[in-house]
């Protein structure tokens, strides 16, 4: 039996970062494809509830694939090929959970939804626009091709979203070497969208102004709108999956509500922590600058004591707030 069994709604939606109801959707949805990989032969396969289990797991937690034998009760050889088997499977179910307004009343209802967010909206909005970088260990040989602007090594995720924080479109896997505008022309992208000025000017693409201290009024009001608004394949099949999971979530109203003094327990205790720590942070720090400032006095006195020309250098035991360091120093001759 599966501890998870074990856990309440909220310990659940703590460890998954799913309620049961989306993760039981997940099993629906994802069982036809994954059975049918299944080979009549050879070891049998993970059962898919397990499998479901264990790959939403490991997509919300930073456990290694060491701690997620020993959870799951599996060899670590076994988890790894699982869960990379469960991540091609639930890629295949993008068009079903990643989806672009199409028709006529689908894009009235989508610009309409951006319509209710503020006054002052963009008209004719379907869609916000924007690159991220995911940091992954590159290639061996290829780590200057995925080495981006920040100086890590990342490939990029191109998306959309509309109103509501759903994905829309996705476009990942290209190395973060890449400026944001190379990965957008080869994208499918063909429709009027916001994005940042990092994209090209286009038809279909709106930009905000770039140089602010030319501009006029009307075009800094328009920029400031429009601101407003605002192995590597495995990776790539991992952000997809992550991007599906995502709109899961809120395609099922995926969120618990915590008891309000639960909250204000944990809220008190953080806070008094935290108060604890900066006082224990600001102490050590006074003791250092104490330290830096006596060590500074002595140091000046010893050399101001009287002008010779030479020296004995070597090393010296003091002890300052009770530890004892050792400590290269100099002294004049006959100190």
């Amino acid at each position: 039996m599966l501890i998870t069994s074990l856990y309440d709604d909220i310990d659940f939606k703590c460890h998954f970062r799913l309620t049961r109801s989306s993760v039981e959707i997940l099993m629906c949805r994802v069982k036809p494809f994954y059975i049918s990989l299944n080979s009549p032969v050879g070891r049998p396969s993970v059962d898919y509830i397990k499998a479901t289990l264990m790959t939403v797991w490991y997509l919300s937690n930073t456990e290694t694939f060491h701690q997620i034998e020993h959870r799951f009760d599996l060899s670590r050889g076994l988890a790894c090929r699982t869960i990379h088997k469960f991540i091609g499977v639930l890629s295949k179910l993008l068009k079903d959970f990643v989806i672009w307004p199409k028709g006529s009343l689908k894009l009235v209802s989508t610009i309409n939804d951006f319509k209710s967010l503020r006054f002052n909206y963009m008209p004719n909005t379907i869609g916000c626009i924007d690159g991220c970088h995911i940091r992954i260990h590159a290639p061996k040989g290829k780590r200057s091709d995925y080495t981006n602007r920040k100086m890590f090594q990342s490939i990029v995720l191109l998306a959309i979203c509309n109103a509501h924080l759903e994905f829309t479109y996705i476009f990942s896997g290209w190395p973060g070497s890449f400026h944001d505008t190379r990965v957008f022309e080869n994208s499918s992208l063909e429709h009027t969208l916001i994005n940042f000025s990092a994209f090209p000017l286009l038809e279909n693409l709106i930009v905000p102004y770039k140089a602010t201290h030319i501009l006029s009024e009307k075009e800094k009001l328009f920029k400031s709108r429009v601101l407003e608004a605002k192995s590597i394949e495995l990776i790539s099949l991992t952000v997809t999956s992550a991007c599906i999971l995502h709109n899961l979530a809120l395609q099922n109203n995926d969120w618990i509500e915590i008891n309000n003094d639960c909250n204000t327990v944990l809220t008190e205790f953080t806070e008094e922590n935290n108060q604890e720590c900066r006082i224990s942070l600001a102490i050590n720090q006074r003791n250092r600058v104490d330290k830096k400032n006596e060590l500074a006095d002595s140091t000046y006195q010893l050399f101001n004591t009287e002008k010779l020309s030479s020296f004995v250098a070597g090393f010296m035991k003091i002890k300052f707030a009770g530890q004892e360091e050792q400590l290269f120093v100099a002294f004049p001759l006959g100190y």
